[in-house]
């Protein structure tokens, strides 16, 4: 009998101790659960307040877990701000084609966090190995705020616009410009929303689009006109000379804008940066034009980013993408001169009976698109040529004859422009007309070719 009562008394105790451990095991679950505040387990939802709960671990961030939370709750909580705003701004942002909208959240989303007032921490909590932060800010709070700030804002832009009209006002074009990207700046956080201000004279206006609209008017109200349609540069000034424009602003000239001068001389383009002066006129050299060449284009052009300086480091630029640069062309003209060919060409001393080195250089001007003409009054240049052969000896039936040129290209004025001399160019032939003939065939060949070469180079010398 005892040997059937001690077994039952030990599994009795095991079940004991089994309940003792399983009691105590919910026990420490429930003091676990509710050793964390309601707000950790459950995110807080108020109706009128932005919330912000957020943790940190101490594991992972041992020196700096409750910073590193707080920042991540005003951070969780401008995110809410911004959801909210951006809902706000979607229509008005259209108005600039989606760049303010996106900049605008931007914006929002890396300053807001900084830039809070008026929340406060509603609870904090902290055990062995995390740190939470929880908190709240007032939407009525916050509205009143930012329309303070934005208000405030609005007057500083609206100064800067006042200043911009001014300034255009007395033709200062590039303080006008700076004075409407100021204004533009001073609003940047609100560029996706509705921006009315009103000024002294009562006018209402919607800001951020009245800079814009400024801007571009002032922009698009810029023009350069030049002294003459065309610029035609003459062979007697050896093809140089000078272009020019006047910048107006609504018809008046206006001082101290920047110019880029820009022209093809042949292969070789130029370009040159220039202020206007005090009367609005800009002048540049023309020069260097390449052997040939007849036509080319000047164009003028007031460069935006020298025109606007600060508008290069500001989100403003983005705004203004589509802004055509003002500009103007001018044709270049460089007409060959003309030229009056006087030849006196002998064989032995005599009369030749044929022109021929007078039609081969008559023949290479025209190749070259150089007018030759037969009246002297009529010419720009005057070219001379003499020419004469004679007999150089024969042997073994050959007959050898020298021919001597000489050429000289002066203006109508008797000014020298090239000076040539053609010397010992042989003719070798069955008799002497046929080696004659033959010298003044190679002559020929070389007028047509290296001289006509070295006239061309030296009319725009």
């Amino acid at each position: 009998m005892r040997s059937h009562v001690r077994p039952f008394i030990a599994f009795t105790w095991l079940w004991v101790l089994a309940g003792i451990v399983l009691l105590s095991g919910c026990t420490g679950s429930k003091e676990l659960a509710e050793s964390f505040p309601d707000w950790v387990q459950s995110r807080p939802q108020i109706p009128g307040y932005y919330v912000g709960v957020a943790s940190a671990s101490k594991l992972q961030f041992p020196a700096d877990a409750s910073e590193r939370a707080q920042k991540q709750a005003l951070s969780e909580l401008a995110g809410q701000i911004r959801v909210s705003i951006d809902s706000k701004s979607v229509l008005n942002s259209t108005q600039f084609q989606g760049v303010a909208g996106q900049s605008f959240s931007e914006t929002i989303t890396s300053s807001s966090a900084e830039d809070l007032e008026g929340y406060e921490r509603v609870g904090y909590f902290e055990n062995e190995n995390e740190v939470w932060t929880y908190y709240r800010l007032s939407q009525a709070t916050y509205d009143r705020i930012r329309k303070e700030r934005k208000t405030a804002a609005l007057e500083l832009a609206g100064d800067y616009w006042v200043s911009a009209q001014e300034a255009a006002k007395i033709g200062d074009i590039q303080q006008a410009l700076d004075r409407f990207i100021r204004s533009l700046e001073s609003i940047e956080k609100y560029w996706g929303e509705v921006n009315l201000w009103k000024s002294s004279d009562g006018q209402t206006m919607a800001l951020d689009r009245a800079c814009l609209d400024g801007m571009s008017g002032i922009i698009g109200g810029l023009r350069l006109t030049g002294q003459t349609p065309e610029i035609t540069l003459a062979f007697q000034q050896r093809y140089s000379g000078t272009g020019s424009c006047q910048v107006q602003f609504n018809n008046i000239a206006v001082a101290g804008i920047p110019i880029e001068w820009t022209y093809n001389r042949g292969t070789l383009p130029r370009k040159a940066s220039l202020t206007v002066g005090e009367n609005g006129w800009s002048e540049i050299l023309l020069e260097g034009f390449e052997t040939g060449l007849k036509r080319s284009e000047l164009k003028a052009t007031i460069p935006l980013d020298e025109l606007m300086p600060t508008l290069q480091d500001s989100k403003v630029s983005k705004l203004l993408g589509t802004l055509i640069e003002p500009q103007q062309t001018w044709p270049i003209l460089l007409p060959p001169p003309t030229i009056f060919i006087e030849s006196t060409e002998l064989i032995a001393g005599r009369q030749s009976s044929q022109s021929k080195l007078r039609d081969a250089l008559a023949q290479g001007l025209n190749d070259a698109g150089i007018q030759w003409v037969n009246a002297a009054q009529q010419a720009d240049l005057v070219l001379t040529l003499e020419s004469d052969t004679r007999r150089a000896g024969s042997g073994n039936g050959f007959f050898t004859a020298l021919l001597d040129a000489r050429i000289v290209l002066e203006t109508s004025k008797g000014s020298a422009v090239l000076q040539r001399n053609l010397q010992n160019i042989k003719g070798v032939q069955l008799n002497w007309d046929a080696a004659h003939n033959e010298a003044y065939r190679k002559a020929q060949v070389e007028i047509q070719g290296s001289f006509v070469r070295e006239l061309l180079t030296s009319l725009y010398q």
